[in-house]
């Protein structure tokens, strides 16, 4: 883990993710880097300030985030933390992916609010936007202790074929913090499955990609899968739910929706998503995320 992202707004929520960011970076002796968005309206160009309708607001609004950068960078927790600043005018989410692209950065570290009812289906949230359409894994933070400790990892997945080529990113995780991961298969009324079939995609899953060790094999029968990964996590107290996503847009995303965004969405305890590659992803949509 060499470089990690972190959007910031410079709200409570964001503060929750840059600390947790730096507690990562320092443990990977990582390159933090702090970016801010600004999206208003332009002429064309949408990446100089140089053609917004109002320099004058412009100039105030840079100021402004010049300063909260300044108190943000004295942070007590940045402190021995390679740290860089970056404004980028842009929408919100398609600059983050892009950015994290760009920079080679391993890992996006975003705060989330979470939003349910009205509000979820009125206005979505970016984080969920992020975790569609980002190719680096993306965590989701909301209320966090200090220090960032996961001892125990839910990973709740199909175990299909497509679930081992984002392993490699959870295992990082687990390594780092000697955590130990709870395999988790949901089975619900609309996508049941036996006990003998849930058993052996899991462990031919363990074998495959060569858990030995501080793991265990679980089967949770609820009546959503959303509902299961949460009353799971609960059940185990876990520290971190990691999942995998698909990053389906449009129509697809309309028809199957995305698990992976609304457990992120609502789960109180950070989230970790794992994009699979789009040649890995083979319609399946028995447990879809």
């Amino acid at each position: 883990m060499k470089t990690i992202l972190v959007p910031t707004d410079f709200s409570e929520c964001a503060g929750n993710a840059a600390r947790v960011a730096a507690d990562l970076a320092k443990k990977n002796q990582a390159k933090l880097i702090l970016m801010h968005i600004i999206n208003m309206p332009t002429y064309g160009s949408n990446t100089s300030i140089d053609t917004w309708h109002n320099v004058t607001e412009g100039l105030f609004i840079m100021k402004h985030v010049k300063n909260k950068f300044t108190d943000l960078l004295a942070s007590p927790f940045l402190e021995g933390v390679d740290v860089e600043e970056l404004v980028e005018f842009n929408s919100v989410y398609e600059a983050i992916a892009k950015i994290a692209k760009e920079r080679g950065a391993d890992l996006i570290i975003m705060g989330s609010q979470g939003s349910s009812g009205t509000e979820e289906m009125l206005i979505g949230s970016n984080t969920e936007r992020v975790i569609r359409s980002s190719e680096v894994p993306v965590l989701t933070i909301k209320n966090v202790e200090e220090p960032l400790l996961i001892k125990d990892i839910v990973f709740a997945s199909n175990f299909f074929e497509e679930s081992y080529v984002v392993f490699n990113q959870i295992k990082k995780f687990a390594r780092l913090f000697d955590s130990h991961i709870h395999l988790l298969k949901v089975v619900t009324p609309s996508y049941f499955e036996t006990t003998h079939y849930s058993l052996k995609l899991m462990e031919d899953f363990a074998k495959k990609i060569g858990l030995e060790t501080n793991y265990s094999v679980n089967i949770y029968n609820d009546q959503s899968i959303e509902q299961g990964i949460h009353h799971f996590a609960e059940v185990v107290n876990a520290d971190l739910i990691a999942m995998e996503t698909h990053g389906r847009t449009g129509l697809r995303h309309m028809i199957w929706g995305s698990i992976t965004e609304g457990v992120a969405n609502h789960a109180k305890m950070p989230v970790l998503s794992v994009r699979i590659p789009k040649g890995e992803d083979k319609g399946n949509v028995i447990f879809p995320e």
